[in-house]
């Protein structure tokens, strides 16, 4: 137990010496100096006939170079990027790790210091790691639903404009200005890329990449269809906007008629926490054993798991896709 503490103690130390290196280069280093070096040294490699100017927007991995460049050559951490940009979260992958990291060990330490077991501390640190994962995954999933309850009106929009008169490209640059996050600056960035010339079907594939979308999956399916076989676009824009409005309609029914299965497993879930603070407060010395004995602590960590697992298979039994 010494042992796992004083390798813990080095972790953190390492750690936030670390997070105070990036603390100095990210708010204290001379970056107006080096804007006026980049500056003077633009012309030269722009002149330079053997280097292709990079045109595409590069999201930092990190502000340190040598982090940058070994978390680009992670192939396996696309996914973790990926997801960062989805949420739409300003902060770079190399601080979203120091940060997991950071609550890790911290957490790990202190429930170790509190005399409680190898097991214990272990499974707190871990638990701690991923909390920073499971914000940026209710972020993004939060951002997604935000995106699809706009998305009808934007279609609408677009089918307006389309009637006066106005181009595909337009109606989207329209959409781009009067939304907010997060369906405006995703439409925006589209009508960029068309801008610069990337085909219309391909700008919407990427969005449609960037958007976990049913709603936004069926637009870009007929988008590309009626590009190929032709038809009358502000139509289909319509027809969509009306068939996701329905689906919107239908789910809300669903929900409705799913409301006390939904209740019913909340109060199985909290029903243990209930009755461990009514016991705990008719009778603490019977509810005691659980936090002072090892035996307790395993018994905890195990009805823990299981009451993961009970409340992921029953809300996806109550979760129904429409």
């Amino acid at each position: 137990m010494t042992i796992a503490i004083s390798i813990g103690i080095f972790l953190s130390i390492i750690l936030f010496v670390e997070a105070g290196y990036y603390c100095y280069q990210q708010y204290f280093s001379p970056k107006n100096r080096a804007l006026k070096r980049r500056l003077r040294g633009a012309s030269a490699r722009l002149g330079d006939a053997e280097k292709t100017p990079e045109i595409l927007r590069q999201r930092k991995l990190s502000e340190m170079p040598w982090l940058h460049t070994f978390l680009g050559s992670l192939q396996n951490l696309g996914g973790l990027e990926k997801t960062l940009q989805q949420a739409n979260s300003h902060m770079p992958m190399g601080a979203f790790l120091l940060l997991s990291g950071l609550l890790g060990l911290g957490s790990a330490l202190i429930v170790a210091l509190l005399d409680y077991s190898l097991i214990v501390a272990l499974g707190c640190g871990i638990g701690a790691i991923f909390l920073p994962w499971f914000k940026i995954k209710m972020q993004r999933a939060s951002r997604f639903k935000e995106f699809e309850a706009k998305l009808p009106e934007a279609l609408d929009l677009m089918a307006r404009a389309l009637r006066a008169g106005h181009a595909f490209s337009v109606g989207m640059k329209m959409v781009g200005d009067e939304f907010s996050d997060p369906i405006g600056p995703e439409f925006s960035r589209t009508v960029e890329e068309i801008s610069f010339g990337i085909d219309v079907p391909e700008a919407m594939q990427n969005l449609n990449d960037r958007v976990v979308s049913t709603d936004l999956k069926f637009f870009v399916t007929a988008l590309v269809v009626q590009r190929e076989t032709g038809g009358n676009l502000a139509e289909i824009i319509e027809g969509i906007s009306r068939l996701i409005r329905q689906r919107y309609e239908l789910l809300g029914r669903v929900k409705a008629l799913s409301a006390e299965g939904r209740l019913s497993g909340y109060m199985l879930f909290a029903m243990p926490f209930i009755m461990g603070g009514v016991l705990f407060w008719l009778n603490e010395p019977y509810i005691r054993v659980l936090f002072d004995d090892p035996m307790g602590h395993m018994m905890l960590g195990g009805a823990g798991f299981l009451m993961v697992v009970g409340g992921y298979v029953m809300k996806n039994m109550c979760d129904i896709k429409v």
